[in-house]
This record gives C-alpha cells, structure tokens and sequence, in this order.
C-alpha cells in the first residue's frame, strides 16, 4: 500500500512540476511578447493559442497536487469545530463525493478524446494540430484526482484547526 501511495505522488508530482514549468513558459512568453511589442513592433506568432493550450494543461495536471496537499480553497468553519470522531466521517463522506464527481468528469474527458481521436478531429489556428492532444490532460488530471481520494477514503487529511475559522 506505501509502495502504491509513493507511487502516486511521484505521479502528482511530476504532473505538478510539468504545471509549474507550463505556467513559469507561459509568463516568460508573455513578458517576451511585452518587450518585443513595445521596441519592434512585432510578436511572437501563435503565442495565444500556446498560451490557451498551456493553461488549460496546466490546471489539469495541476489540480491533483493542490488536492493531494488539501491546499485548495475551503470552508472548514464548521468542520474546523467538530470533534474528530464526528470530522473523520464525514472527510470519508466528502471524499466519497470527490470520487463520484470526479469518475464521472474522467468517463466524460477520456470519451471526448476518443471521439475526437477517432474522428481526427484537428485545430486550425495559428498551428495545426489533432484536437485530442488538447483534450489529453484532463482524463490524466481526473484519473489522479480519483487516485487522491481514494487514498483520502482510507486516510482523510487532517485539517489544520489553528487556522480554520474566522
């Protein structure tokens, strides 16, 4: 079970440094793109659609991180309050929420681009290219935000109760 356990976060996070190197690209492009409109009057070509492609990739192999880490936004005033015989439960409940929501996105992601494989579905802007390759990342994003709350439904994370609240 820890061999699966680290096996899963060395996926989270390769994703999540493969999110930070899209996102650190996306900001040096961009700043790029700033100076050389400004001194020549001219741009770096494609640079939005790269930029659109990168962000959408981005959050999908980011997302499983900052679950994994319990370091996305929430509302624990109340949870933060319970006694941890009664928080426990319902952190179980939650992830088993997480788990049906996000299987269903998974189903949904990885029929869409098969059917774009299938089809040969392309995009014509400033590149060309297979539309599936931009619908790549969310079945590997959702499929490691289920593989997070399974782990979650065994081990739900402790909250941090000093900073909860008000």
């Amino acid at each position: 079970m820890r061999s699966l356990s680290r096996l899963l976060d060395a996926c989270v996070g390769l994703c999540a440094g493969l999110s930070a190197a899209i996102l650190a690209a996306i900001a040096l492009g961009i700043s790029v793109n700033v100076v050389l409109r400004s001194v020549s009057d001219t741009a770096l070509y494609g640079l939005l659609d790269l930029v659109e492609y990168g962000l959408l990739t981005a959050t999908f192999l980011g997302a499983p991180w900052v679950l994994a880490r319990n370091a996305h936004v929430s509302v624990d005033l109340v949870t933060a309050s319970l006694p941890r015989h009664v928080a426990r439960p319902l952190a179980r409940l939650t992830a088993a929420l997480g788990l049906m929501v996000s299987a269903v996105f998974l189903f949904y992601a990885i029929e869409a681009a098969m059917i774009s494989a299938g089809r040969g579905s392309m995009i014509r802007q400033a590149f060309v290219l297979p539309e599936w390759w931009t619908l790549a990342a969310a079945p590997v994003g959702f499929a490691l935000i289920c593989a997070v709350f399974i782990r979650q439904l065994f081990a739900p994370p402790e909250g941090n109760r000093d900073s909860a609240g008000l």
